[in-house]
């Protein structure tokens, strides 16, 4: 078993990297949140409690795009390959000993994505540091340490993701008859089992309870948790994103006319593999939305600040954005880059398929940036849904006007960079499958 691990892993190196990329960004992310609540035990006091909430805030502002992202990556590595684990059952692997090994790939890759993660934030934490630190002077005395003896925490935290992420995955490969395999279509369907229903409504719940808390509370009091509300927002809004985004992407898109041919086919490529969309869009609503709800939020109660008569809000310095932006961004543009860069086989022969039917590479070019900016798009739309949900939330608390202090450019970043990470993994196999001698001769 262990050599048919290892073999296909190699086999299938390509599809397996944008998973390993992940886990070394969520490696990297838990080394430093290890080190930094590692360099608080050896302080008392202010400097202990100030070094201690600087690591629970890159974790909480982390672990939302982390589950996510992951859990995303996870089961689309697994879905690209359906196929190839079908046929396995063709030299009588059993479909339990399929699931098995689809278990076991996951479990090595997030292993030795993470390991490798967490060696990058050993190496770069104690010069990094006083960057990070550097607008808080409580900081400036104190001495950074690399807590390594409690990496494997992290190791065995981004496994325990990975495997969760892609058990579902693993059980349909391991279902899916040979026959299936070859003549089934990419899954389109709303992929929301009893688990994702299950997820939705408590932390729809928790939601509701933290919210109604910030509201009931008031300005003095409701205020200062404020700031965590994206997160739960955010995260309650994850187990229901395929059907958020099938039914954003059914309904925006078809504003364009479907005459253009290039959109016609973005639109199409789009809709053909959801699981894919899926997956790639996740990070970007996720990031959006973390970075647009806080900001938002930081700008209501700037708003009600003022109304009150107070002129010094600054707001969040370059440490809290740092801590609570760093994380989810890093995931974002990872994740969204890792999962089109998972399925770049396939891409190339649908380009070729398309090219040889007749598709002028100008055409397949300009579609594939149109794909692009479909997937960024429709991610953002689905987060402004977490931003709107935060201003409304605090504005009530605050008893202002809602709606007014939304602001959604610091989001648009993410939306950018994703983009921008998105078209350059799609386009590079694109313009290899044109570059190819039997599509240029046809």
């Amino acid at each position: 078993m262990l050599r048919l691990i290892f073999s296909d892993l190699r086999a299938n190196k390509a599809t397996w990297l944008g998973a390993f990329f992940v886990a070394i960004a969520c490696g990297y992310i838990g080394g430093w949140v290890i080190s930094i609540l590692g360099t608080a035990q050896f302080y008392v006091g202010a400097v202990y409690k100030n070094i201690n909430q600087a690591g629970t805030i890159l974790f909480l502002f982390s672990i939302v795009a982390g589950l996510a992202v992951i859990s995303a990556v996870a089961k689309l590595t697994v879905d690209a390959q359906r196929k190839s684990y079908a046929l396995w059952q063709l030299v009588n692997v059993s479909p339990r000993k399929v699931i098995v090994v689809v278990l076991a790939q996951l479990f090595v890759v997030a292993i030795l994505g993470a390991i490798c993660g967490t060696l990058l934030s050993g190496i770069s934490f104690v010069p990094l540091f006083p960057l990070v630190f550097s607008a808080r002077k409580i900081f400036e005395e104190v001495i950074p340490r690399v807590d390594l003896s409690s990496m494997p925490i992290v190791w065995l935290g981004v496994a325990c993701i990975f495997l969760f992420g892609g058990l579902k995955a693993a059980r349909t490969a391991g279902r899916t008859t040979p026959l299936q395999a070859l003549t089934s279509q990419p899954l389109k369907k709303l992929d929301m089992t009893w688990i994702r229903l299950l997820l939705f409504a408590v932390l729809l719940t928790i939601t509701v309870w933290f919210s109604y808390s910030i509201i009931v509370d008031g300005p003095n009091n409701g205020m200062d948790r404020s700031i965590y509300l994206p997160i739960l927002l955010v995260g309650t809004l994850v187990p229901i994103a395929p059907v958020l985004f099938l039914l954003f992407m059914k309904i925006w898109t078809l504003l364009v006319p479907q005459r253009y041919v290039v959109w016609f086919l973005a639109r199409r490529m789009a809709l053909y593999n959801f699981s894919l969309s899926t997956s790639v869009q996740t990070p970007i609503m996720v990031g959006f939305g973390m970075v647009a709800g806080i900001l938002t939020i930081i700008n209501t109660m700037k708003h009600y600040a003022t109304d009150i008569g107070i002129t010094n809000f600054n707001g969040l310095d370059l440490t809290s954005t740092i801590l609570a932006m760093g994380g989810p961004i890093l995931l974002s543009a990872v994740g969204a880059a890792a999962s089109i860069g998972m399925t770049a086989r396939s891409r190339i022969s649908d380009v070729k398929l398309l090219a040889i039917s007749g598709a002028s590479p100008h055409t397949l070019i300009l579609a594939a940036i149109c794909e692009t900016f479909i997937h960024s798009a429709n991610a953002t739309f689905v987060g402004i849904i977490a931003v709107a949900a935060s201003n409304y939330i605090v504005s009530k608390g605050l008893m202002i006007p809602p709606f007014v202090d939304i602001t959604i450019t610091d989001g648009l970043i993410v939306s950018l960079l994703g983009f921008i990470m998105i078209a350059i993994t799609v386009l590079t196999p694109t313009l290899f499958a044109l570059s190819r001698k039997d599509v240029i001769q046809a």
